[in-house]
């Protein structure tokens, strides 16, 4: 098969374990300029009463949903191109995004949730298996091995769920890996894949943006429809594909070429 943005090696550890560790995805530049956008945002929202829609209310973190809405960076980088390339090998040449956030994960704080998978579904589309979701974070900090790590269970995509080990601390379950990366680094996992937060017992804050893309029939999420104001900014297919501004696009040539505003997010 054709891959656009992903080695054959990385196509079968996707396959294998469920997740891609993407290191160095973002320049320190890139990731200097989204961390500044992101403190302007949290400003903000802040002062403005930091307000959340109803699924998207977390214990232990302070969470933008939406995060397209507050900067056009943040709508750039949902579609920086090499990412794009990535999707079409994991979902196909047609995906929308469902929904969106901004994290800070103070220091000495608990986890916001146990180990769980985000969707309990699989997909069959032209006899492919495809993730009903794929989901992107993108580290805007280093991350100890005490940092609150994003974690997961390798391989539980082919699990059935009496065989997903249960444990009452996060840290406890047997054979789960660590997401203790470098600024800048990218990590994809499917939605099947068992994961979860850990406790953040650094001094650290753990900085994240999150971009979770489905296939074109998946409904974005209550409360990340995008706005009037967004969807006038849907000036390409591929902007348009993304916000479901015409759904069930599918058109390999959106790929082709960057959005004009793409340059100054790469």
């Amino acid at each position: 098969m054709r891959l656009h943005g992903l080695t054959e090696e990385q196509y079968m550890a996707w396959h294998h374990d469920g997740y891609l560790v993407l290191e160095g995805f973002l320049t320190p530049e890139e990731c200097d300029r989204y961390n500044a956008k992101m403190d302007e945002a949290f400003a903000r929202w802040r002062a403005s009463g930091g307000a959340n829609p109803e699924l998207g209310q977390l214990n232990h973190v302070e969470q933008i949903c939406g995060i397209i809405e507050h900067d056009d960076a943040f709508l750039e980088l949902m579609e920086h191109p090499r990412m794009m390339s990535i999707m079409r090998d994991l979902i196909g040449d047609s995906f929308v995004m469902i929904d969106n956030d901004a994290m800070l994960k103070p220091p000495k704080r608990e986890a916001h949730t146990n180990w769980h998978r985000d969707t309990g579904s699989w997909l069959v589309v032209n006899e492919k298996p495809v993730p009903f979701m794929v989901k992107v974070f993108y580290f805007l900090s280093d991350v100890d091995y005490d940092g609150g790590c994003l974690a997961f269970l390798p391989g539980s995509v082919h699990m059935s769920n009496d065989q997903l080990p249960k444990v009452e601390r996060q840290e406890d379950m047997p054979g789960h890996v660590r997401m203790t990366v470098k600024k800048g680094t990218a990590v994809a996992f499917h939605g099947y894949l068992y994961h979860s937060a850990l406790n953040n017992y650094s001094d650290r804050v753990r900085r994240t943006l999150i971009y979770n893309y489905a296939p074109p029939f998946v409904r974005t999420w209550p409360g990340y429809e995008p706005s009037e104001a967004l969807r006038a900014k849907a000036t390409t297919n591929l902007r348009k594909m993304l916000l479901g501004v015409h759904p069930w696009v599918s058109d390999p040539k959106a790929f082709e070429s960057e959005p004009e505003s793409a340059a100054s997010a790469t």
